[in-house]
């Protein structure tokens, strides 16, 4: 279990930032937006939260707040 986590954090070294089980439960529920998106403050300084467009059923973040309110929202350069 071990080396196969290390292999995930030297694929992605954002993931040295969360603990074995954070890690597990992030590859576990990859397909669920939400699990991602609790731990998505321990992967990057700065972000608070994100939104997911049409409610996480795509998948795709739409927008990135910090702690202090600050919010930038993503767009898809088709609009």
């Amino acid at each position: 279990l071990a080396d196969f986590l290390e292999l995930k954090r030297s694929a992605f070294p954002r993931f040295y930032f969360l603990g074995d089980d954070d890690l597990l439960e992030i590859l576990g529920q990859a397909k669920d937006p939400n699990v991602v998106r609790a731990h998505m403050p321990k992967l990057f300084q700065g972000i608070h939260s994100v939104g997911f467009a049409e409610g996480g059923a795509s998948g795709r973040i739409d927008s990135i707040s910090s702690a202090s309110g600050e919010a930038i929202v993503l767009t898809d350069g088709t609009g």
